[in-house]
Formats: structure tokens, sequence, C-alpha cells
């Protein structure tokens, strides 16, 4: 059954830097004011996804680390991945990469890179960027909805760890 634990620990650690790589770089590419709380969230996510998987990787080899230590981590990281998927999709707000003009991408925080004014003074970066401006959003909205779904998959992978990591232990 460690096999089955080892199996899962990779795509665990594998899942959890897609997520950390996908949210440093939107965080990065803000172009208008701080970057949204949910990116920062879904970056801090996947670097304790990273690091929880790492010490269940050291805990395969290491029995005092083995148990309800790395069952606690890994239950912590399960519910923090969760969170940050659902609060990441919330936000997405249904956001269709296909479409330029359908008013769920070109003024959502986490697709546009930032928004400044209000109302109809209101400039998002894709009009900052002429005529590749859609391409760009394109791509961001691309790495927006993919950061989701690994948060996710990271979820899913943290909960399989702790389903094997528990039976091999049980028995």
């Amino acid at each position: 059954m460690k096999l089955g634990t080892s199996i899962a620990r990779g795509f665990q650690l594998v899942f959890s830097v897609v997520v950390l790589g996908l949210s440093i770089t939107l965080a990065r590419q803000q172009y208008y004011g701080s970057v949204p709380s949910q990116t920062g969230y879904a970056a801090f996510t996947g670097a304790l996804g990273v690091l929880v998987a790492l010490v269940g990787i050291v805990a395969l080899f290491v029995d005092s680390l083995s148990g309800i230590i790395i069952w606690v981590l890994d239950g912590v990281a399960a519910v923090a991945l969760l969170a940050a998927g659902i609060v990441y999709a919330v936000a997405l707000k249904g956001a269709d990469c296909s479409h330029p003009d359908n008013g769920t991408t070109w003024d959502n925080p986490l697709i546009s890179g930032g928004c400044k004014g209000k109302g109809d003074d209101k400039v998002c970066r894709d009009g900052s960027l002429g005529s590749d401006g859609w391409s760009t959003i394109k791509s961001r909205c691309k790495r927006a909805e993919a950061d989701c779904a690994f948060m996710f998959l990271a979820c899913i992978a943290t909960v399989a760890v702790l389903i094997a990591s528990f039976l091999s232990r049980n028995r």
C-alpha cells in the first residue's frame, strides 16, 4: 500500500506545484491595483500543498512522521485547497474564455489584470494592450481556469493520500 501512497503523493506534489506556478504567474501579471486576495490565497495553498507533499514523502521513510502528524497536515492541506478552489470558482463567475466581450472576462479582477476608475471611466488592462489585448486576456483567462481546476485536483490527490496512508497504517 506504500506504493499507492507514493503515487498519490506524486500527484499531490505535481498538482500543488502547478497551482503555485499558475498563481504566481497570474499575480506577477497584475497590471492595475494589488493582486486579488483569491490569487494570493491560491499561491499560499499551492505552497502549502508542496510543503505537505514533501513532508509526506519524507514520512514514507521516517516512521516518526507517519500517522497522526501527516494525517493532520494532509487534512489541513485538503481543506485549504478545497476552499481555494471554491473561492476561485466563485470569483471567476462563469467566465467564458472563448468570447472577449461577453461580460465575464474584461473586468473580472482574476482575469483582467486589474481595473482602475468607475462606471464609464473604468479602464481595465485589456483596453490598454491595443489589438493584442484579447489574446492576453484569453491567456490569463485560461490560466485562471486551469489554476482553479488544479486546486480541485490537488485536493483530490491529497484526500487520496489520506485514504491510502490511513489504510496502509491500519494493516
